[in-house]
């Protein structure tokens, strides 16, 4: 069995320390502030192409990047590269767009026109809108004076031009007439903090391509090596424009994301038209709609992975890069469909996934900032993913106390899957040379080198250890993308109100200390699998407990897997509710839920508690914990999530004595199974079984 070497635990190497943010801002003495960073204990930079005069159109510009690189190389610094002058990736200054309206985002939207007796109507489009997509009009049933329904089998297109329609009605006939448009107003295009400009569509290759030859290529072709040389590209917030991001706004158009060839896509993924039901997208009965809208957007996710971050990855990969970054919103479900589609498949297409937080004392983080993205990881079989940490929510508070805020929930990060660490958690150089009178931060030298210390320590020790658990949350994304629809504010819907609900019974089950992993139906059906094996395995892990939120809308698949882990002895359970439609088809599960009952958190939370391998017990406060394999040995990361010390109580089913590593200030000592330890606000210790 390898030891765990002490000296690499007390000295983390550079690679695994912070890297801050240092887009061109740099100093006129550049080998100085990279002194300076190596003295407050960072290991590299993300950094770029200086964004003036023509950025990467600039030879200039790409010449003294190439220096810049090669200084870091001469100091011992890393680099990632950030590949976007402004914001979101993919605006390259407005670059990309200049000459080329044909790649902007795009989104659709729905106008309907209603006859309960014979007349004419028409519809022409408003200076807003490009062009009509679709028409055609439907019979409608009323079998009750508040009830309205179309029938999809009975449509019947209408002729239009691309800016008017006009046809006859019959009584209980309705024309809906289908509207492209930019995406574009309310987006958080507009709402952040570089400009108001226009913003490509991530569905388009072509868009996409634009920007590799704008921002990429010109970097690659000056300098060869520069991707291979890089820890990973680093790409800031691409997505769709389709939601709107404050809630006090309200626009005319309720959105759906588009691109050209969206319904010959459609057919082509599912083997039928669209067009019939494209009413569904926008309204109608769960039994009508919730089918069409789960195909909808799993289908935008991977037009999506395949025009962006698919194709960038390949890009990177063959030139012996990764492609890496991070998306919107990531912490909350109803955004993967919102802003994505489908997340998990936009993630999976990186070659190394990311993510950001902006909410950085942990009272207000979510766990599911990583969690959700540690799925991603896991089935790349990745070291874990990248965070970009940004103190920028709730900045006030966040100063009270900021090296403990940051200290603290980059614990949290670490547990939930990051091994990179980049970082706008700055540092105060002011004092280190009068050069640097304007770099100010929150963190003196001293300081500095005590938050790098603890982020490599943590960065060694978990290096290449996946966590190790048996328990399983089911990552519900059918049941969102089932029931949101395009809106005219911010989002509140039924999707909103599910996302809340699965993210109470996480933070439940994550803060009684029960460590988990999100699955998908992919994962489910491996594991039922797995079992002509002997074992029902996710990932490596036995399937012990599969915990499934409330959800309305599950797919059969995901049933037909539940069933057979249940009967293979696995522990299902389903909280507070059954789900009652077929991702697949809209009709009732019945069949299926049959087999099981709902049970309440409380239940689930005794169910986790029996029979646990490993305890860490500080009378009531708040210890997180996950257990690894490092260099042979078992080994768990118990963090202490509140503001002051504890002394947690170690107990082992098995083992009676065990060395901890505590990443505060590198000490290692040896403890025994029925001791205290004493734990640091917001910080975490390693317990190492032989």
């Amino acid at each position: 069995m390898d030891t765990i070497d002490q000296n690499k635990f007390r000295n983390p190497e550079a690679k695994y320390r912070a890297n801050p943010m240092v887009h061109y801002n740099w100093t006129e003495d550049r080998p100085l502030f990279m002194q300076a960073l190596k003295d407050y204990g960072y290991g590299g930079v993300v950094t770029n192409v200086n964004t003036q005069n023509g950025f990467c159109q600039n030879p200039k510009n790409i010449e003294d990047f190439g220096k810049l690189l090669d200084e870091l190389d001469f100091h011992g610094l890393s680099y990632w590269i950030y590949d976007e002058n402004g914001y979101p990736s993919g605006y390259a200054g407005g670059e990309t767009l200049k000459g080329h309206p044909e790649l902007e985002a795009k989104g659709f939207y729905m106008v309907r026109r209603v006859a309960y007796e014979p007349r004419t109507v028409s519809f022409s489009i408003d200076d807003e809108t490009d062009k009509i997509v679709w028409a055609a009009k439907y019979p409608i049933d009323t079998p009750g004076m508040h009830e309205s329904f179309i029938d999809t089998a009975k449509m019947q297109a209408v002729k239009f031009s691309e800016t008017e329609v006009k046809c006859e009605l019959a009584a209980k006939e309705a024309l809906f007439v289908f509207c492209v448009k930019p995406a574009y107003e309310g987006s958080h295009c507009v709402h952040n903090v570089c400009s108001f400009a226009r913003y490509i569509n991530i569905m388009d290759p072509m868009a996409v391509r634009r920007f590799l030859e704008l921002c990429y290529e010109p970097i690659a072709a000056a300098i060869p090596d520069a991707f291979r040389r890089a820890g990973g590209v680093f790409t800031d917030e691409p997505s769709l424009q389709i939601e709107y991001v404050r809630s006090y706004e309200s626009w005319p158009y309720a959105l759906a994301p588009w691109t050209d060839g969206l319904f010959e896509e459609f057919e082509a993924e599912y083997g039928f038209s669209l067009l019939p039901q494209l009413p569904y997208i926008f309204e109608g009965r769960p039994e009508d709609a919730y089918a069409v809208r789960v195909k909808f957007y799993r289908l935008v996710g991977k037009l999506i992975a395949r025009a962006f971050s698919g194709q960038i990855a390949d890009w990177c990969e063959a030139r012996g890069g990764i492609f890496s970054g991070h998306y919107m919103s990531e912490e909350l479900m109803w955004t993967h469909v919102k802003f994505y589609g489908d997340f998990l498949e936009v993630l999976k297409a990186a070659s190394y996934p990311g993510i950001d937080v902006l909410c950085c004392y942990p009272e207000i983080y979510n766990y599911n900032t990583a969690k959700y993205v540690q799925m991603a990881a896991r089935k790349k079989g990745t070291n874990g993913m990248m965070v970009e940490l940004c103190p920028f929510a709730d900045v006030e508070t966040f100063k009270k106390d900021p090296i403990e805020n940051m200290t603290g929930v980059v614990g949290l990060l670490y547990l939930g899957g990051v091994r990179v660490t980049h970082s706008y958690f700055g540092s105060d150089f002011s004092g280190y040379s009068p050069k640097f009178a304007g770099y100010r931060g929150y963190m003196d030298q001293k300081q500095s080198i005590a938050f790098n210390e603890y982020v490599g320590r943590l960065g060694y020790m978990l290096d290449g250890t996946p966590n190790e658990c048996g328990t399983f949350i089911y990552y519900g994304i059918e049941d969102i993308q089932a029931k949101i629809r395009p809106a005219h504010t911010q989002h509140s819907g039924p999707e909103v109100a599910a996302t809340r609900r699965c993210d109470e019974i996480m933070k439940a089950i994550y803060e009684a200390g029960h460590d988990f992993y999100y699955i998908d139906k992919e994962d489910l059906m491996d594991a039922a699998a797995s079992l002509s094996g002997g074992l029902a395995l996710i990932s490596g892990n036995e399937v012990k407990t599969v915990i499934v939120p409330p959800l309305d809308v599950i797919y059969e698949e995901t049933l037909e897997a539940l069933l057979q882990l249940k009967d293979a002895g696995v522990n299902v359970v389903f909280v507070d509710r059954l789900p009652s439609r077929s991702a697949e088809t809209g009709s009732e599960t019945a069949a299926y839920t049959r087999h099981f009952a709902p049970c309440g958190l409380d239940g689930v939370l005794g169910l986790l508690n029996e029979g646990a391998r490993f305890v860490a017990d500080a009378g009531g406060a708040m210890l997180i914990k996950a257990r690894y394999t490092k260099n042979g040995h078992e080994m768990y990361f118990v963090d202490n999530n509140t503001r002051n010390a504890v002394f947690a109580l170690l107990d082992h089913a098995e083992k009676k004595a065990a060395t901890v590593y505590d990443p505060t200030d590198g000490s290692i000592y040896p403890v025994n199974m029925g001791e205290r330890i004493k734990i640091a606000s917001f910080r975490g210790v390693f317990v190492v079984f032989e």
